[in-house]
């Protein structure tokens, strides 16, 4: 875990960096009592309380008022002592503040390094850690939701239940091998079998509406391409609900990538207006033909803009929603195609909802529901050891091979809640929290 394991006192800002009304620091670590014990005019608290008073320097020199807050070890979010300190927020006064704890024995907190030893002090597991970090990057209602029902550990526990059955299986296999020359069979097939079934089962319930719970977490891309003049722009603008975009009748008015977000039914998505689609123009457009382009290949969704007024001629694909813009004027029906006019609104409820559902599918993502790729490689590798085993036991495979494959399954659940510790996924995990946190 390289510069995770450092240990010590360490101490941050746990609230936005800027002006505001208060500003709270973090302290955490052995020495953290007796650093703002130093600093706190009055005796500190006692756990589970606060008290106002005066944080001075060692000198005497007045830092500001504000009020110590103490949590004991085993009670704290990171399961060392912790003291907090809220005072008013002024960047030089927490600056202030800060310096003086450094200088006392404490050290800068590195990118979630609280969380990180609320983890390796068994207050956390992983996956509940990296809720704590999700819900803090939330940009949506149903994103908020998702990570908080992680935070309470709902993906934990379906994980658990499957590491249970793999450890049952394990266990008797490796009875039997013990008694390999008497023989013995513990249980039948049809019962490991049915352990079997029952934890892929468990897996599949994991894995279903991984694609939701995905798209939930880190927004949906959506990129608008089409020809020249056929209302991208102003489809752009209805769909942000404002004019960001340029709306004029001369072709290639729009050059340059335009980007705006919005949250459609607690989903965030991120909307891209590029240049119409059109060659030999000049090198300007172009370039913007070619920015149009490169954000089709990176989008989730494409929405592929024709218009009422000339002849057809997106071919769609399974990532496309195919667009007839301009509804507003004379038009003919054209079978899988979304009529709707930016201009008066027609349709666009139904181009909203064809959105979502494209963007989460019909089946929505479930409490215990994987978010990330990282739990859905590891289940999904799980699940294959699982049924690689199974097929094992049905040919009467000598136990020692099907027992690598428990371990293996095994090994990738422990992996996923953490009791497997790789250095380098801790370090991923916890560099992407912010500081403070």
């Amino acid at each position: 875990m390289g510069r995770y394991t450092e240990g010590g006192t360490i101490a941050a800002e746990a609230t936005p960096r800027g002006r505001g009304g208060i500003s709270v620091v973090r302290i955490s670590g052995p020495q953290s009592l007796s650093i703002a014990q130093q600093l706190f005019d009055k005796p500190l608290p006692q756990p589970g309380s606060f008290k106002f008073g005066t944080l001075k320097t060692v000198e005497g020199d007045l830092i500001d008022e504000g009020v110590a807050s103490l949590f004991a070890a085993h009670h704290s979010y990171t399961g060392e002592d912790v003291v907090e300190l809220s005072i008013h927020g002024s960047p030089a006064v927490v600056s202030l503040l800060l310096d003086e704890i450094y200088r006392l024995g404490a050290r800068p907190a590195e990118p979630g390094e609280f969380t990180l030893r609320a983890f390796l002090n068994g207050r956390l597991d992983l996956t509940q850690a990296e809720g704590v970090g999700d819900l803090i990057a939330a940009s949506s209602t149903q994103a908020a939701r998702q990570a908080a029902r992680q935070m309470t550990g709902k993906l934990t526990q379906a994980v658990e239940r499957t590491a249970q059955i793999v450890e049952q299986l394990l266990a008797l296999t490796e009875l039997e091998l013990d008694f390999v020359e008497e023989d013995v069979e513990l249980t039948s097939a049809d019962e490991r079998l049915a352990q079997i079934d029952q934890a892929v089962i468990y897996c599949q319930e994991m894995l279903k509406g991984y694609r939701a719970a995905r798209s939930i977490r880190e927004g949906v891309k959506v990129a608008l391409l089409g020809a020249p003049n056929v209302g991208k722009s102003s489809l752009f603008n209805a769909l942000i609900g404002e004019e960001r975009a340029i709306v004029h009748k001369t072709p290639g008015t729009t050059r340059d990538l335009i980007s705006a977000k919005r949250v459609i039914e607690g989903v965030e998505f991120e909307f891209f207006d590029a240049a119409g689609i059109r060659k030999g123009e000049g090198e300007i457009e172009d370039e913007g033909v070619r920015r149009a382009v490169k954000s089709a290949e990176e989008a989730d969704i494409i929405l592929e803009v024709d218009s009422v007024d000339v002849p057809a001629e997106s071919q769609g694909s399974k990532r496309s929603i195919l667009i007839r813009n301009k509804a507003d004027l004379p038009h003919s029906t054209a079978p899988g195609r979304l009529f709707v006019s930016a201009l008066n609104g027609d349709g666009m409820m139904e181009l909203k909802a064809a959105l979502i559902k494209m963007a989460i599918g019909d089946e929505g993502a479930g409490e215990a529901t994987v978010t990330r790729e990282r739990h859905y490689q590891l289940i999904s590798r799980a699940m294959e050891d699982l049924k690689r085993g199974r097929e094992l036991v049905l040919n009467c495979t000598p136990t020692e091979f099907i027992a690598e494959e428990w371990r293996d399954a095994l090994g990738l659940l422990d992996e996923l809640t953490g009791k497997r510790r790789l250095p380098e996924i801790l370090n991923t995990i916890f560099g992407e929290f912010c500081i403070g946190k």
